[in-house]
């Protein structure tokens, strides 16, 4: 069976190998072959990482965790690889396992090493980590994005690689579309990808702001998906009055009014009909105003 039929089913069918992990423990320890393939040990500081990894977040607490339980009882299942430049090999899965084998001190780590093309190369580290949930929703959402951009793979196509329906593909992909700040708050742990969802229903500008609200009140999906759906029903804002044109005559002898009373003055309304309002800020410029136009003030 080629590499590619085996990508859509199953990390054991992706590895090449159908026994149990004590199998694999066996292979690399008397040098057996895996399938077609050879079980090496190979040294962990020629392994680089995937540069393609869709994961971007490893948990401190987990990683200690599995290094743990590698100390204890080794690694149970091979991480897979491909030759790089100058002696060195470039993980495709298994990164958990590596960073954590590092962190547990060992010097060598059980591998498969495959050719493989960039495509495969994709679809395997994106596959081993949807089967092991250990994707984000937006982690997700990018990985599927970026292999049908590079690949040219429509959503149909994608969701047969992945195991997954056309609408779950679809779902995942439109959470690209949340500001990147509630982007974030996801993969942060901060919002469930169910609260992303619900948020989507809301206005885009209104987003963020409701984002927001749900994690400083803690509210549920349920409680997310209501206030979504009042921010999409309300009404629009009243646009704002339009200011009405000022008559360019009209603000020339407004000018001219404030030069000749030494004083602030409004001109408001057309040349047939308005309002002429002059401010006064002391009685003497009351008495002052009054005798510039024509009074006299006891």
């Amino acid at each position: 069976m080629s590499a590619q039929k085996r990508l859509g089913k199953g990390l054991g069918a992706l590895l090449g190998d159908t026994g149990t992990e004590s199998d694999l423990v066996a292979r690399v320890t008397t040098g057996l072959n895996a399938g077609e393939e050879r079980v090496q040990s190979i040294p962990i500081n020629q392994i680089d990482p995937n540069p393609d990894q869709p994961r971007r977040i490893f948990e401190e607490e987990a990683l200690q965790e599995l290094a743990a339980s590698i100390k204890e009882h080794g690694v149970l299942q091979p991480i897979l690889v491909i030759r790089a430049q100058g002696g060195r090999y470039t993980l495709v899965a298994g990164e958990r396992r590596w960073r954590a084998s590092r962190m547990a001190g060992l010097k060598q780590i059980p591998a498969i090493c495959r050719d493989m093309s960039e495509q495969q190369r994709m679809e395997a580290a994106l596959i081993e980590n949807l089967q092991r949930s250990d994707l984000n929703p937006i982690e997700e959402a990018r990985a599927i994005s970026l292999l049908m951009q590079q690949h040219g793979f429509t959503q149909e196509t994608v969701a047969v690689r992945v195991g997954k329906s056309r609408p779950a593909v679809a779902n995942m992909l439109r959470l690209l579309a949340l500001p990147e700040e509630v982007q974030n708050a996801v993969q942060q742990g901060l919002l469930s990808g169910g609260h992303a969802r619900a948020i989507l229903m809301a206005p885009a500008n209104k987003q963020l702001a409701l984002a927001e609200e749900v994690i400083d009140k803690g509210l549920s999906v349920r409680q997310t998906e209501k206030l979504a759906q009042q921010l999409k029903n309300a009404p629009a804002a009243p646009a704002p009055a339009p200011t009405p044109a000022v008559d360019a005559d009209l603000k020339a002898a407004e000018r001219a009014l404030q030069r000749a009373l030494g004083t602030k003055v409004l001109l408001r309304g057309t040349s047939q009909r308005g309002k002429l309002t002059i401010e006064y800020f002391s009685r003497e410029e009351l008495e002052r105003l009054y005798e510039l136009l024509g009074g006299q003030m006891d």
